[in-house]
């Protein structure tokens, strides 16, 4: 039994008590569970329950809870669930468990449900009244049976006048507070979308803080996408008929560090969303016990789960293009509480300013993705144009240079023939002049009938070299493979090299072969007319009294065998800036008709012709012998594949 306590002195501490934890107190949250603490310590009882029954409140009652014994966590939990979904009435009597006093229908209540839960406690209870109205409950438990005293229940009768002030003061600090979060959620949104230019980031803070700010369990938010976004302006139409995309959703319980969710529905599967849209721009406000979403299991979307909640959804409302004629509803904002929840108008008003700044972004993120769509597609047909205008204007400069390049390869074209025609033509009349002489010694006829010998066969060859030419570039050039001993073709030709270059330069013709039977299957006379023109060329660019190298050698490559021939002279070599052109038609060296070198510009640009006509590759490399030499070495490089001869 609870000792007799003296009634003044008891009541002026215990309100001294309660004044002293109102005063030191900031947090709402944890105020009634220490005036909880202060009441049962008071009372020497078990546990003690204060609940406060705020109506501006959306959350309902607000519980405190201090226990020395005898309460379990599922007991305590269960008290919790259950005392949530009392209603408080207005009620001054106290009354027990163990009494038979006339009970009220709350009392009533409160009797079946510690029966039903706590059937092993004995309670004590009160409510707390001020302005003449129920504001709380004040709730004693002892865990054996026992029998509360009258003096007792006098005594929680004048507590409880301490109490009402307490609980009023604690729910003015809870609604100050809950003002100010909200304040501060306005303030910090209009910031966010003031400076955001991503809407999905902007989506993702909205429905975060404006959750976690109304304290509610989970959040959604949807966008609707019509099947005919004309006829959805109409409110009258029974059904609507599009999809609902689920773009972006919250859980109190669950890392939200990702909030987008591409989950999609039938807007005709839910009545929920046909009732909001109908609503619109009202929003749908539900206190407890709606499953959302409203869907069979086989249609809910994967990852989404249905629950059964408060449910509020606040529509998402388009641009309002005339009086007569309702906006389009963009889509909703969902919010979800698990317990029993009354929506209150501040709470519908802070969500409604929310919903018409996302509105808003969104509209405005719209329209700056038609008007982006519509710029590229602009910058798209510019860019098209400039591209052809570009395409023309290189086609028009490639023109304006292969006319440079034709006029250029003329002039080569004229001054080379100009010189190699004139020249032997003027050696020959001279040499038919001195013929007609009626003294002439038979040494002097017959030097003059060789320069005439020598000078038509360099017309011939410089006619020769043209019709192959251009059987070259028309493709009426043949082919006729046939096996060579390539040492004897390169015998043939180094006698008639010596012939012509050892007396007049001093030169000497150095060959190897890796093989002396080494054999070659080509067109005999493209091979042999490479080269003499190599050979000739390698005589006129050598430098007096020096030997000229010429080796071949076969190869086995992963396309097959190869003939690899290699030429190398001595002598002033190729400038850099002139090795990319020394196989180009017509084009002479710098310099070398400062020394009087004989030649038309046509030899070197045959080799490149006829070695691609067998198929070969032919490059050339020109070097320095040393650092401070001023002599080159200049070497091509001739490799040839191998046909294989038919066999029939």
């Amino acid at each position: 039994m609870p000792k007799t306590m003296q009634h003044t002195s008891g009541i002026d501490q215990i309100g001294q008590n309660i004044l002293q934890v109102i005063l030191s107190s900031s947090n709402s949250q944890t105020i009634l569970s220490d005036l909880a603490c202060k009441i049962g310590e008071f009372f020497p009882v078990d546990a003690c329950v204060i609940v406060s029954d705020d109506a501006s409140s959306s959350n309902g009652q607000q519980i405190g809870w201090w226990q020395k014994k005898g309460f379990s966590e599922a007991e305590q939990s269960l008290l919790f669930q259950r005392l949530r979904r009392l209603q408080l009435k207005q009620d001054d009597r106290t009354l027990a468990s163990c009494t038979s006093m006339t009970k009220s229908h709350l009392f009533d209540a409160l009797e079946n449900l510690f029966q039903e839960i706590l059937p092993t406690k004995t309670w004590l209870g009160k409510t707390t009244r001020y302005q003449q109205k129920t504001n709380g409950l004040i709730l004693l438990f002892q865990s054996q049976s026992t029998q509360w005293t009258h003096s007792e229940s006098e005594l929680l009768e004048k507590i409880s006048e301490s109490m009402a002030i307490a609980i009023s003061q604690v729910q003015l600090q809870q609604q100050a507070q809950t003002k100010t979060r909200y304040q501060a959620l306005l303030n910090h949104l209009s910031r966010e979308i003031s400076q955001s230019s991503n809407p999905d980031l902007l989506l993702n803070t909205c429905l975060a803080e404006t959750c976690t700010t109304l304290e509610v369990d989970r959040g959604m938010i949807l966008m609707l996408k019509y099947q005919n976004p004309l006829r959805a302006k109409g409110r009258l139409q029974q059904l609507v008929k599009g999809t609902v995309q689920i773009a972006r959703q919250w859980n109190r319980n669950e890392n939200n560090s990702d909030f987008r969710c591409k989950a999609s529905f039938s807007i005709k599967d839910s009545d929920l969303c046909q009732k909001a849209w109908h609503l619109a721009p009202e929003c749908l406000a539900i206190t407890q016990g709606t499953s959302f979403p409203d869907l069979s299991p086989e249609q809910l979307p994967d990852g989404i789960e249905s629950n059964s909640s408060a449910l509020l959804m606040m529509p998402l409302m388009g641009k309002k293009n005339s009086e007569s004629q309702p906006a389009l509803v963009l889509g909703f904002i969902v919010l979800q509480h698990d317990s029993p929840r009354v929506w209150l108008q501040d709470e519908l008003d802070l969500i409604n300013w929310i919903s018409v700044q996302i509105s808003t972004a969104t509209i405005h993120h719209q329209t700056l993705n038609q008007v982006q769509s519509i710029v590229e597609e602009r910058t798209s047909q510019l860019k098209w144009s400039l591209d052809v205008q570009g395409k023309l204007s290189e086609k028009m400069r490639q023109h304006i240079d292969q006319l440079q390049k034709l006029n250029q390869l003329k002039d080569d074209f004229m001054n080379s023939m100009s010189h190699e025609l004139k020249t032997p033509l003027t050696s020959m009349k001279m040499a038919i002049k001195m013929l007609r002489q009626d003294q002439i010694s038979p040494d002097m006829r017959e030097k003059y009938l060789n320069i005439l010998e020598q000078e038509w066969d360099r017309e011939y060859n410089l006619i020769k070299d043209l019709l192959t030419l251009q059987q070259v570039e028309s493709g009426e050039l043949t082919f006729s493979p046939q096996e060579l001993d390539l040492n004897q073709t390169i015998e043939h030709l180094a006698q008639s090299f010596d012939a012509k270059w050892q007396p007049n330069k001093g030169l000497t013709l150095k060959t190897e072969l890796s093989n002396p039977a080494l054999k070659i299957f080509t067109d005999s006379e493209s091979l042999e007319h490479i080269l003499s023109e190599l050979l000739l060329n390698a005589g006129k660019y050598s430098d007096a009294d020096t030997t000229i190298e010429l080796s071949a050698n076969s190869k086995t490559t992963l396309k097959g065998k190869e003939i690899i021939i290699s030429l190398a002279n001595y002598g002033a070599g190729i400038s850099p800036e002139e090795l990319p052109y020394i196989f180009d038609k017509f084009r002479r060296g710098k310099g070398v008709t400062d020394r009087a070198v004989p030649g038309t510009g046509l030899g070197l640009a045959l080799v490149k012709y006829l070695v691609d006509h067998l198929n070969g590759t032919i490059e050339v490399a020109s070097e320095p012998v040393d650092d401070d030499s001023a002599m080159f070495i200049t070497t091509f490089l001739v490799k040839l594949p191998q046909f294989q001869p038919s066999i029939g």
